[in-house]
This record gives structure tokens, C-alpha cells and sequence, in this order.
């Protein structure tokens, strides 16, 4: 196979491995969150903490989309509940709702994913090849930001934030608080990015360029080997979701900016042109390790166009549901990840 086909065919196979375990990710929480109702109704029985609304649009709004919604699915039930809810709240009654309660599955997952992200980052300290070590970072990144997402959601429901309402046990409950408490994370995460872009020995181009650009580097960027890629890559894998997690809720908040306010359109149009840049500079990558980590910056600018996509609603989201198009989505994860191990554990061993 000639070299330049080979780049091209190994950043294809680079981008969809990231992009597979991204929607891998979504599954994994929506699924989660099935199981838990599942494993844990006798504590579902019981109400959570009284909500306070904090979504994007009064709620008013929320109780009219809900009633819209449920019509359309045909579930009566919840139409007439959210009806009720409507003409209390319209009558000046108000009405009153709880959060889910935090159950020990969703404790013990919270703590499991904990464990895993730990393990693997510590049976990486005996992997020498730097592909693998990225492949583990990834993996010790997916289950960090998975344990992220999992106490966010124990926090909203401690602290009864709601985001979205919804259904659970012939109630109306509050729930998705921690996008809430994701989005004024902000303040958290320009703290991270200021120490990023002022710390020498971060490696990242985006802090490189900036650096060169606006005089910020006192010497030489650094350089040197990395015995080990895996920790590096799994914070960058996280924070890079974070920050892109952020930026997205901010867009979409009509209370900050809006779906179709000039700051979504704006990131819409710089992901567009930052993912032609990247794309360019990725398939000139000779390493898989090295194609492997940038594939993580140019599968979540890819994925940012895809997610503003989907609120303009001209594509629909198919990993939040395990129909047929989910489960070829956590299989194709699954094998990609599988035949990059074999692949990079039989280069090295010269079979």
C-alpha cells in the first residue's frame, strides 16, 4: 500500500475509533440510567429533593413542549399529567415536583468508573508503545468523564436542580440538573485553560500557537521524550469534552446566547474551518500514536458541527436509544478498539 493511502486510511480509522467511543459514551449514560430505574424502583418510590426549575425557557414553555411531545408519542397518561400541571401552573397554583433520589446503583457505578479510569492508568505504566499507552489514555479518559457526568448527576439531584421535566412513576419529575451545574462549571474550566496556556510544558498545538502568537513563552517549547502517553492523554481526552461540553450548553442557553444567536453560528463556522485545517494536518501524521491523539481535537470539532446539527434540527441524535443503529455504534466501538490493540501489539512484537 503506498505510504500516502496508508495516512489517509489510518486517521479514517483514527477519527471514527474517537468518534465511536464518544457516542459509545452517550449510550453508556443513557443506558445506565435505564438500568438504574430498573435495579432500583423500590428507591424510585420514594420522591428526591423538591426541584427548582433552572432550564433554558420558563417553564411554562417546558410544560407546553412536554404536553406537544407526549401527544406526538401518543402517551396519554403523561399528556394528561403535564396537562394538570399546566392549568395548575396557568391558575396561579403553581405546582410542585421532585428530583429522582440518588440511588446506591448509581453510587456504586459513580465509584466503579472511578476505579476503572485508575486501574487502567496504572497497567499503563507497563505498556512501552506509545499507540497502546494512547489507546489506554483514552480508555482511562472515557471512564474519568463518564464518573464526571455520574457525580454531576448525583449532585443536581441532591441540590433538586431540573433541567428538563419528565415522567417517572406516574409523576412528573425534574431532572437533567447536572447540564446546569456543567455549564456554570465555566468558571472552573477557564482556571484549567489559563494554566494550560501558561504552563511551558504543555505540549498541546492550540497552547503552542497561542503562545508564539501573543509572546507568551520565555524559551524554547519543550521538548524531550514521554515514557508515558497515557495520563496526558486521558486528561486531555476529558477536559477536551468538558470544554467542548461547555462551549455547546453556553450556545444553546437562549438565556446566554440561543441556538440561533450569532455566537452559535460564529463556533458553528470556526469548527467548520478548524476541522478542514485538521484534517489536512492529521493525514501528514506518520505515527499511530501520534494520529491517534489528534484524532481526539478533530473528532470533537467534527462532533460540535454534528451536535449544532442536531439542534437546528436537521439530523437526529441514534445513539440515545438501543435500537439496531446504537447497538452497531457500541460493536463498531468495540472492534475498532479490539483490532487497534492486535494491530499495534502485532507491530511490535515484528509478527
Amino acid at each position: 500500500m503506498k505510504p500516502g493511502i496508508r495516512k489517509i486510511l489510518q486517521s479514517v480509522l483514527a477519527i471514527l475509533f474517537v468518534v465511536m467511543t464518544i457516542g459509545s459514551g452517550y449510550l453508556f449514560m443513557a443506558q445506565a440510567d435505564r438500568l438504574d430505574r430498573r435495579l432500583s424502583a423500590e428507591e424510585y418510590r420514594t420522591p428526591g429533593q423538591i426541584a427548582r426549575w433552572h432550564g433554558s425557557r420558563p417553564i411554562r414553555e417546558e410544560l407546553d413542549w412536554m404536553i406537544t411531545k407526549s401527544k406526538a408519542a401518543g402517551d396519554a397518561e403523561a399528556e394528561r399529567l403535564y396537562g394538570v400541571a399546566l392549568k395548575s401552573f396557568v391558575d396561579g397554583k403553581g405546582f410542585s415536583f421532585t428530583t429522582p433520589p440518588v440511588s446506591p446503583f448509581l453510587i456504586w457505578c459513580t465509584l466503579s468508573t472511578a476505579l476503572a479510569a485508575l486501574v487502567i492508568l496504572i497497567l499503563s505504566r507497563f505498556v512501552r508503545h506509545d499507540a497502546l499507552q494512547t489507546l489506554l489514555g483514552i480508555a482511562s479518559g472515557f471512564m474519568a468523564w463518564i464518573t464526571v457526568e455520574h457525580g454531576l448527576v448525583m449532585a443536581s439531584r441532591s441540590l433538586g436542580i431540573a433541567r428538563r421535566l419528565e415522567i417517572i412513576n406516574g409523576t412528573i419529575a425534574g431532572v437533567r440538573g447536572e447540564f446546569v451545574l456543567l455549564e456554570y462549571s465555566w468558571v472552573f474550566l477557564l482556571l484549567v485553560l489559563l494554566y494550560l496556556l501558561f504552563q511551558e510544558s504543555v505540549r498541546c498545538p492550540l497552547f503552542l500557537f497561542l503562545r508564539r502568537r501573543f509572546s507568551l513563552m520565555r524559551g524554547p517549547a519543550a521538548a524531550g521524550r514521554i515514557d508515558n502517553y497515557a495520563p496526558r492523554v486521558a486528561f486531555f481526552y476529558a477536559s477536551s469534552i468538558w470544554t467542548f461540553y461547555v462551549i455547546l450548553l453556553l450556545a444553546f442557553d437562549e438565556s446566554v446566547f440561543g441556538i440561533h444567536s450569532w455566537f452559535t453560528y460564529a463556533f458553528f463556522a470556526v469548527c467548520l474551518v478548524s476541522a478542514v485545517y485538521l484534517l489536512v494536518r492529521i493525514v501528514r501524521l506518520g505515527s499511530p500514536g501520534a494520529v491517534l491523539r489528534y484524532a481526539i481535537g478533530v473528532t470533537l470539532v467534527l462532533w460540535s458541527v454534528l451536535e449544532i446539527f442536531i439542534k437546528w434540527r436537521m439530523v437526529s441524535g441514534l445513539w440515545v436509544n438501543w435500537g439496531p443503529p446504537a447497538i452497531l455504534l457500541f460493536s463498531v466501538a468495540l472492534f475498532l478498539s479490539a483490532f487497534m490493540i492486535v494491530r499495534q501489539i502485532r507491530k511490535r512484537s515484528g509478527a
